[in-house]
């Protein structure tokens, strides 16, 4: 193991993140290789080259790929993975709108819809296939096919069924085009040729070499998923759909069609066959093809699908999700917000992967978790991501830019918040967990079979609620099972059919690589005749099967009571009703591997684990979901011999105290809220270890300290008055000044991400551009600063003039703060009281006016004042005591006295506090980090015998000076574009702030 231990301390980069990096503006091939250097320095491992929001550079142009090539060759000298992403924004498959310029309607996606017509006068020449019959409340009372309109003759409350194929409009978010048919195998190997090939070309040599693979983002055959103008009922759809559905399932898909939309005697079946091949369709059209060309061409394929973890979302979007990780070299996942119960969306990849024998699984996480995520906000969201088998990481986002619309896609952007210069801290932690979670195999005793073909026979494309349902009770099965601690893989039918037998011998249950002794069969309406085959023959040699009603009906969506009975009657099948039989039943047929125990002997449900097989050791990583509460448990882990736990933050390995209790390795620990911990058992090794010491004494240090800012403060300007050819405007927010000036100029509103890129129209010229626009702007002073102050702006290239309180003020850019596109302009006329600054400037179509910002050394009171600052600081917000919009770090200063005893350790700890994170300086050392609430630093070194002089440095964000700040929702759970631009009942005048500071005494727990 001394080789791994070494290999722990500090991972290669294969184990490293490879973030999104948003190439979002006009770039620039200098500041693309600073950016590399930057992200090399702090631990990441490589780059997804992502067109995104605001990207001025025309896409796929020569320019472009002057650019990738540019950075693949800096990559090879900086020593760092340059990825390829294959669209223009997402979702992937219409190549910027190239796919559809090059083939037409071939290349955009399609709808089938019904439309019930009264009389035969209403048709229009375009139907596919007409039907008569009688529909009452979405029911099928009668139905005929109708093939000649001429002997067409409707009876008594009969209508006309009509079929038709609607190709989707187009939309400024696919670049004034429509979304791709990537359910048309011509418009795949289109999207193929103007994306993949055009690379190849370019980078042939690097292919498989440095460029290690591509990404495809959320590609899916839904166009109106969300809804839209849609009066009718609609189903995916595309033309080679007929003759494909009667090459798989044998008969005309017309024939049964109108079942698919409405209920009736032969729906089951219609909808089952339906979705199987929409499922097949897509899958063998886009994603088998992708695969095989980047085979072909030695890169990996890698990537996420839209809606992994909504039932009716995703089977609208691709009929199934988990046969599409077959084809995938790195199956991976989408984890937006700081969700912490998204079970499902993991462990579809997850299992995949383990059955397939795919090392990695990568999760493109942390999106719209807003400016204010901290280092524990990822250490949470992405540890119960890698319990669950999870072991790479996409961070959404790091921006090659923020001016402009940029910096609202989805923050935040790791590169530009203040925690980023201590960055490595958390990247060396996952690089660590990222290595040892790749080691060996995962143990799971138990296949859970995923019931999605089930809410295929139950889903019509328009109500939601029945697949919706059976889609949150199988969650509820997932996380009971979690809760009571069996690890378990989920079993898609289609995977199973092909990868699928029996171990006779061992009495197991194989899916490729991946064996199990216990199957579940959750509440399901259906079966493949592939599944029950196998769980027959699994039955028959004295395999254990476990069936929770209510039972299923059909095999592959027709009627099999006879077939089904063998299966319900077989004496190794157990039934059971409810999460709480199942869960008493799994323990009577599998050994526990683990058991984690509150202090009454009940499993902790919030904690999750993984354990691996690794060269006769076993690893455990556990983790504590829950983010507010700490838990006292013990701990059972199967197997006898000595224990390590291993320090993913520091890469330290020490020994831990446990006592062997009839088969287990039992310890007595406590987890704090989102604590996890990684331990190695070394079975058959056995070594003395002391138990641990408790805390003697707690001390508490004083809760006012000597302040010190270490970044200038910051006031927001949000609001102005303008002028455009007439009077003053009243006082407005600056992004509705700019869409009062763009609707009056006649210019494409930019309020928000979800219009045409700009590389498409920002270089043409406007009949408007150059037209003047006047600001005005006010800020208070109640105490004068000693020094200069600076406004920050993004549009000192649009100014003409500047005045602050009526004198002229010259332009004179002195460099930049945060971003390069925030430049700085010394102010020197202000005064006490109220400031007026106005602002001349040429406002063009490429213009993007944003709010203005004060910057300086001063305080501001909560009215919004500029005021002297004072040197202290307490225990609470800072928001309140003098920065409300600063957007660095304040570094907390106290002096102590203190008494060292040689047999005592001293651990610091803050349990409650608001910061990216934490650094710690005792007596001018570095000491170390507190990177999450509640961690204990070990200060013992560094203490000394008489007075001690503590520095932390409290790290905020953007978020105060960035916002939103005039949401009433304090905290957003979801951030976008829009939570920057409330309106209505969702928009306050007031300023909204993130909380900021120590909220808890630091405290010094004694050891001995």
């Amino acid at each position: 193991m001394e080789e791994i231990k070494k290999n722990f301390k500090n991972p290669e980069k294969i184990y490293r993140a490879i973030p999104f990096w948003s190439w979002n503006d006009k770039l620039n091939a200098q500041e693309l290789t600073n950016q590399i250097k930057d992200f090399k320095e702090k631990g990441i491992g490589g780059f997804f080259m992502h067109s995104r929001v605001g990207l001025e550079t025309e896409y796929m142009g020569e320019e472009w790929l002057d650019l990738v090539e540019e950075v693949v060759k800096n990559s090879r000298v900086i020593d760092i993975d340059p990825w390829l992403y294959d669209e223009d924004r997402w979702p992937s498959g219409f190549a910027g709108g190239k796919v559809a310029e090059k083939i037409g309607d071939e290349g955009r996606a399609k709808i089938l819809t019904l439309k019930i017509l009264k009389d035969a006068k209403e048709l229009n020449g375009k139907e596919l296939t007409i039907y008569k019959g009688k529909i009452e409340s979405e029911k099928i009372n009668s139905i005929e096919r109708v093939n000649n309109i001429e002997n067409l003759r409707l009876y008594k409350d009969e209508n006309i069924l009509a079929l038709y194929r609607i190709v989707a409009g187009k939309s400024d978010w696919y670049n004034g085009d429509a979304p791709p048919d990537n359910l048309n195998p011509k418009s795949v190997k289109t999207f193929i040729q103007v994306t993949h090939e055009i690379y190849y070309e370019r980078l042939k040599e690097d292919f498989g070499k440095q460029v290690k693979g591509i990404f495809t983002d959320e590609p899916n055959i839904s166009p109106f998923l969300w809804g839209g103008n849609l009066e009718y009922y609609a189903l995916p759809w595309t033309d080679i759909f007929p003759e494909y559905f009667k090459e798989k399932r044998g008969y005309d898909f017309f024939d049964i069609a109108p079942f698919v939309f409405f209920s009736g005697e032969k729906s089951i079946k219609a909808r089952y066959d339906y979705w199987r091949t929409i499922s097949e369709l897509f899958l063998e059209s886009y994603t088998k093809n992708i695969y095989n060309w980047c085979k072909e061409h030695n890169i990996l394929f890698t990537g996420h699908y839209l809606e992994e973890d909504n039932f009716p979302h995703v089977i609208l979007c691709s009929g199934s999700i988990m046969p599409h990780y077959e084809y995938m070299d790195i199956p991976g996942i989408d984890i937006l917000t700081e969700v912490r119960y998204e079970y499902l969306t993991a462990k579809q990849a997850t299992s995949v992967a383990n059955q397939l024998g795919k090392s990695r699984v990568i999760s493109e996480t942390y999106g719209c978790t807003g400016w204010e995520f901290t280092f524990e906000g990822q250490k949470h969201v992405a540890d119960w991501q890698y319990a669950l088998g999870v072991n790479m990481r996409c961070q959404h986002l790091f921006l090659y830019s923020l001016r402009g619309c940029r910096k609202r896609d989805y923050p935040p952007s790791f590169n530009h918040n203040p925690s980023w210069k201590y960055h490595p801290l958390i990247e060396d932690y996952f690089a660590r967990l990222s290595y040892i979670l790749t080691l060996g195999k995962p143990v799971r005793d138990i296949l859970l079979i995923h019931p999605i073909e089930s809410s295929w026979c139950e889903f019509n494309g328009r109500d939601k609620s029945v697949p919706q349902e059976r889609g949150e009770e199988f969650k509820e099965i997932i996380n009971a099972l979690l809760g009571i601690h069996y690890d378990f893989d989920l079993g898609d039918e289609k995977i199973i059919e092909k990868y699928g037998k029996i171990d006779k011998e061992r009495k197991e249950f194989i899916v490729g690589e991946a064996k199990y002794i216990l199957v579940i069969v959750p509440p399901v309406i259906t079966l493949r005749k592939s599944t029950l085959s196998l769980l027959l023959e699994f039955l028959n040699n004295d395999g254990k099967v476990i069936i929770m009603e209510p039972l299923p009906e059909y095999v592959e969506g027709e009627k099999g009571k006879e077939e089904l009975k063998k299966l319900f009657d077989h004496p190794n099948v157990i039934r059971v009703k409810g999460r709480k039989e199942l869960a008493e039943n799994i323990k009577n047929i599998i050994p526990r591997r683990i058991s984690i125990r509150d202090v009454v002997g009940q499993e902790v449900e919030q904690f999750l684990y993984m354990e691996r097989n690794y060269d006769g050791k076993k690893i455990f990583f556990i983790v504590n979901n829950d983010r507010e509460r700490s838990y006292n448990v013990d701990l059972y882990l199967e197997g006898k011999g000595r224990i390590e736990e291993w320090d993913l933050l520091t890469g330290e390995i020490k020994d831990v105290f446990s006592i062997e209790t009839e088969g287990y390795q039992h310890i007595r620990t406590t987890f704090a809220p989102s604590e996890s911990k990684l331990y190695i058992l070394y079975k058959g090794e056995y070594k003395k270890i002391e138990r641990p010491k408790k805390i003697k004494r707690t001390i508490f240090l004083e809760p006012t300290f000597e302040v010190k800012r270490l970044d200038p403060n910051v006031l927001t300007i949000d609001t102005a008055q303008f002028k455009l050819d007439g009077e003053w405007s009243e006082e407005t927010p600056i992004w509705i000044i700019q869409r009062k000036i763009r609707d009056t100029l006649g210019m494409i509103n930019i309020d928000l991400n979800s219009g045409i890129q700009r590389w498409k129209w920002v270089n043409i010229p406007h009949p408007k551009d150059n037209t003047k626009i006047e600001l005005k702007m006010r800020f208070n002073i109640k105490d004068l600063p000693e020094k200069d102050l600076y406004l920050l702006t993004e549009n000192i290239k649009e100014m003409i003039s500047l005045k602050l309180n009526n004198k002229e003020i010259p332009i004179i850019d002195e460099g930049w703060f945060i971003d390069r596109s925030l430049r700085k302009i010394p102010l020197k006329e202000f005064k006490i009281g109220e400031n007026i600054i106005e602002i001349l400037l040429n406002y063009r179509n490429s213009t993007e006016l944003e709010d203005f910002y004060i910057i300086g050394d001063f305080a501001v009171n909560i009215d919004r004042e500029i005021i002297k600052e004072n040197n202290r600081i307490t225990l609470g917000d800072w928001v309140f005591q003098g920065y409300p919009h600063y957007a660095g770090s304040l570094i907390y200063k106290q002096i102590f006295p203190f008494h060292k005893d040689p047999n005592e350790k001293y651990l610091l700890t803050i349990e409650d506090f608001s910061a990216g994170v934490i650094k710690v300086n005792l007596n001018g050392e570095t000491v170390g980090f507190i990177p999450w609430r509640f961690y204990k630093l070990d200060i013992t070194d560094y203490l000394q015998n008489s007075n001690n002089l503590l520095e932390l440095e409290v790290v905020g964000s953007l978020r105060n000076m960035l916002g939103p700040l005039h949401n009433r929702a304090k905290k957003i759970h979801f951030v976008s574009a829009l939570s920057f631009r409330p309106e209505g009942e969702e928009y306050t005048k007031s300023y909204v702030f993130h909380s900021y500071g120590l909220f808890s005494p630091v405290k010094i727990e004694v050891i001995g």
